[in-house]
């Protein structure tokens, strides 16, 4: 307790925040409406899991300015400008879970991850929202590669039940491979009893192993929450931060004296 360098509240600062804000990116395919299944049944999961699932929806733009009153939804871009915009995440009534319009929001956390890196642009983005929040980005494949493959991200790419959609998975999963992100597949289940989604998801696999030498993960549906949760991002942490906030009486490297080391009681 009275040892240099710690204090009664050191293991509570060290201890991760499991439950604060975090992203996991969802990957489009050309029809986006085909993989709503997948984000309403992930977001059932989470919710039962005592997460608050919001939708960032890529594939929707929001308006460039929201003015009271207007009408306009509140979508990405507006709660990354304004930085009065805090602990979003709680639907609106009658609703289970937040879904916003974020295809400029996206745009322009491509261009912090292109500036400033994607640790910042991660930080940005999850600074709007509370805890207990899981956020799944909705997005094309490419839109997605530029935040994501920085942080060499798991990205999650619904394989859907007809054989053209073989191709449109392999394209994803080369674009994310290929822009340093790591991507995951989720096969999306159907009643059609002509359903053919073991083939599909075994070409899809079998191209990836042959072309580009991955050996896919994938995530079924009873595991999609836990995967989720699991692997999604969360605010990056320097190894000399408490939670975030840089301190310097650590940040020195190599051995110190004791005699150096500041005291933490007052």
């Amino acid at each position: 307790m009275f040892e240099a360098g710690f204090d009664q509240a050191a293991g509570l600062r060290a201890h991760p925040q499991r439950q604060g804000p975090a992203l996991l990116a969802v990957a489009s395919p050309p029809q986006p409406s085909r993989a709503y299944e997948l984000l309403c049944h992930l977001s059932a999961q989470l919710k039962a899991q005592g997460r608050q699932p919001v939708i960032l929806d890529g594939t929707a733009t929001e308006t460039a300015e929201r003015r009271s009153g207007d009408g306009s939804p509140l979508g990405l871009l507006h709660a990354l400008n304004d930085p009065a915009i805090s602990d979003l995440g709680h639907p609106a009534d009658g609703h289970e879970w937040l879904v916003m319009p974020a295809a400029r929001g996206l745009r322009a956390l491509q261009q912090t991850a292109l500036t400033a890196g994607g640790a910042v642009a991660l930080s940005r983005l999850l600074a709007p929202f509370g805890n207990g929040n899981l956020l799944l980005f909705f997005a094309p494949a490419h839109e997605l590669s530029p935040l994501c493959g920085d942080l060499q991200a798991r990205v999650v790419v619904p394989v859907l039940q007809y054989p053209r959609d073989a191709l449109d998975a392999y394209g994803a999963v080369k674009l994310l491979h290929m822009a340093g992100a790591r991507p995951v597949l989720a096969p999306v289940a159907s009643d059609d009893p002509g359903q053919v989604l073991d083939s599909v998801l075994a070409t899809v696999c079998d191209c990836a192993d042959r072309h580009l030498g991955l050996d896919m993960e994938l995530w079924s549906e009873p595991v999609w929450a836990a995967c989720a949760q699991e692997h999604a991002m969360t605010r990056p942490q320097r190894p000399d931060t408490f939670h975030g906030l840089r301190d310097v009486r650590f940040a020195a490297t190599g051995p110190s004296p004791v005699g150096a080391m500041p005291s933490l009681w007052s």
